[in-house]
């Protein structure tokens, strides 16, 4: 259940990133405008709209989804993602099926090739490396609230942890993200500059530096040792969240030889 959580509220998310870079995938939501709602039983419910060739997620039930795929088990889901193919069930939206089968495996098809296929491995071009980089930061951060949140293994941890916000920044220019901790002990993810006083700070002096920690190559206190990485502020917010970090990469599977 903890895998599914991930999956809906930090890799679903990645499609808004998707079509405004590929121009297959906005291609493939042209003309679109439905939203997609996807629902696991007892479980997470998360939703995306498309419109006017762009894409935006959210993480709940939407009021009036189009198409409502269900899930039985977490399973089912995660097992989907993975691309097995797995049929969901459809509750709402047989009239689309169409777009399901098609341009929205294009879609699938286009995030599955920069997540984990041959666009996975950064060119020499820095805007690919730096979208790469984008969308594997925005994973990570908000899959490691999705653990924060969910994952009763680390429960102590996430609770161990002051409120605040530990904010992540690429310099010279970006990306950029956060993971806050709210005073209700809720935690979020995401990738933005809104961050004012954030309690902690982690800085990449470059962005072949950040690559190495979404790519799973170090952590964050190796690249600090290493001098590739500062990190300041409140460094018992940024010694849990390495921990958190890591338990993501478990229950993802991720492969890595970080140090």
């Amino acid at each position: 259940m903890v895998r599914a959580w991930i999956q809906l509220s930090a890799i679903l998310p990645l499609f808004e990133n998707l079509v405004g870079y590929d121009g297959e995938a906005r291609e493939a939501i042209k003309g679109k405008n439905l939203v997609v709602q996807f629902e696991v039983k007892d479980g997470p419910v998360a939703h995306l709209s498309l419109a006017d060739g762009e894409i935006t997620c959210g993480l709940g039930a939407h009021s009036g989804p189009d198409i409502r795929l269900t899930f039985r088990t977490p399973d089912r889901l995660n097992r989907m993602f993975a691309g097995e193919d797995v049929r969901p069930g459809i509750r709402k939206g047989l009239i689309h099926l169409r777009f399901l089968l098609g341009d929205f495996q294009v879609l699938s098809d286009r995030l599955s090739h920069y997540m984990e296929g041959e666009g996975s491995t950064p060119s020499r071009d820095e805007e690919n490396l730096r979208f790469l980089v984008g969308m594997r930061l925005q994973a990570m951060l908000a899959g490691t609230a999705a653990i924060a949140n969910h994952d009763a293994w680390m429960e102590d941890v996430a609770e161990g942890a002051p409120a605040g916000s530990m904010h992540i920044r690429v310099l010279p220019d970006g990306p950029e993200g956060s993971l806050t901790k709210g005073s209700d002990r809720g935690w979020v993810g995401r990738v933005d500059g809104s961050v004012e006083q954030p309690s902690s700070v982690i800085e990449f002096y470059s962005l072949d530096g950040a690559k190495r920690l979404v790519y799973e190559e170090a952590s964050l206190e190796g690249m600090a040792g290493l001098g590739e990485a500062r990190m300041a502020g409140n460094i018992l917010i940024a010694e849990k969240v390495n921990e958190l970090i890591t338990r993501f990469v478990s229950v993802m599977g991720i492969q890595g030889g970080r140090q």
